[in-house]
């Protein structure tokens, strides 16, 4: 039976049917906090949306409909490695979509891009556009046979789902290198690279410096995660505050149940250090309260604390590692520091402490920058001519 619409008339012409994109994440909040743009870009548009993600809760799913889309859950071990679960998400979201018969399918963070790939294929979806938000815990840098066995595994997966996608989408040029060097990216492959996920920069406005005499203060938002740079920031600040530094250290994030989880406990150790504020649900009066924004991640897609403190006007200190160093012009809007060295990054710290009066230009530079480069609209009209391209029309 033909499932062709009648066409939807728009200013200047007309469009070809609405589609229907179905819209996979791992962590349900990620769908309204990242995706809350672009899926009222397309809703608004005329296109049907399905949200898929684990652990939905009534709130998000009435959020999301305010959106104009529908939500379902999936099961999902989101940091799990067990591969019985892995299937069970498999065949769950291969069910889905043989019921709900989407145009197209864009899984985003590494299990969504995988097994919501693998399962379009199975329900043969017309088009399928995984988004690699981030290669996830298996490369990064270092780590033991554990992590070198979850690193072979994800090759292979990646090279699996992406045969016979349509597009893959990469949020820096890093992770797109590893995944060619890796053979996992077919040839003839449409390959984009887009500038994250955006930064709306009216809700994350600019915001002023704190006060005069107010101590100098660096903030981390992060889950508690190693590869995240946790330890190196902990240390950093033990480092400062051991040369009698009056700075200030601010840590804000939820402990993370990943294999590369830090635990709030182990924070007690540095307890004279970090001003540790446990989960945030809105983190701009934090990005106001601070003066120097700090993320020593091992690795990225594209860091999107960084992003919103950039939009805010702070001066970034972050590492030279995959989608960390897309954010920093070296000594223009922030500095880069090896990953993984707490003395490079103290170094980095103290030299705002000795010379703040940088910090206003420095975070003026930040949000030219966002502004730039970063603009959540100007992400999401790439992105929607990305999942809405020809071969995603119904005949």
């Amino acid at each position: 039976m033909s499932r062709r619409q009648p066409e939807t008339a728009i200013a200047g012409g007309t469009a070809a049917a609405p589609l229907r994109i179905a819209i996979v994440a791992s962590y349900a909040p990620s769908l309204t906090l990242f995706r809350g743009p672009l899926i009222a870009r397309l809703t608004g548009m005329g296109h049907k949306v399905l949200c898929l993600a684990p652990d939905l809760n009534p709130a998000l799913i009435v959020d999301l409909g305010k959106l104009g889309a529908e939500a379902r859950g999936y099961p999902l071990d989101r940091t799990g490695l067990n591969p019985l679960a892995d299937l069970k998400s498999l065949k769950s979201l291969a069910s889905i979509f043989r019921n709900w018969r989407p145009d197209a399918v864009m899984g985003y963070t590494p299990k969504p891009a995988i097994y919501a790939s693998l399962a379009a294929k199975i329900a043969r979806t017309r088009r399928i556009v995984p988004m690699v938000t981030g290669l996830g815990y298996g490369f990064l840098d270092g780590g033991g046979v554990k992590r070198q066995v979850v690193r072979a595994g994800m090759r292979r997966l990646y090279r699996l789902a992406l045969r016979g996608s349509h597009g893959v989408i990469f949020h820096n040029r890093d992770d797109r290198m590893v995944l060619e060097n890796a053979g996992a990216i077919p040839r003839g492959t449409k390959v984009h690279v887009v500038a994250g996920s955006g930064v709306d920069l009216t809700h994350y406005g600019r915001q002023p410096m704190p006060a005069g005499g107010t101590p100098l203060t660096f903030l981390m938002v992060s889950r508690l995660l190693k590869g995240k740079g946790i330890a190196e920031y902990c240390e950093a600040a033990k480092l400062l505050k051991q040369s009698a530094s009056s700075a200030r250290f601010v840590l804000a994030g939820p402990e993370d149940s990943s294999p590369d989880g830090f635990k709030a406990a182990d924070l007690a150790a540095f307890a004279d250090a970090i001003d540790y504020r446990g989960r945030v649900e809105d983190p701009r009066p934090l990005y106001g309260e601070c003066h120097v924004y700090v993320l020593p991640s091992h690795g990225e897609g594209m860091p999107r604390t960084v992003l919103e403190a950039m939009a805010a006007g702070r001066p970034i200190i972050t590492t030279d590692a995959r989608g960390c160093r897309e954010t920093v012009d070296e000594r223009v809007n922030g500095c880069l520091v090896p990953i993984g060295d707490a003395y490079a990054l103290a170094a980095a710290m103290r030299s705002f402490c000795e010379h703040p009066e940088l910090i206003p230009s420095m975070g003026e530079a930040s949000r030219r920058k966002a502004e730039r480069r970063f603009d959540v609209n100007l992400v999401n009209a790439e992105m929607v001519e990305i999942l809405t391209a020809v071969d995603a029309r119904r005949t």
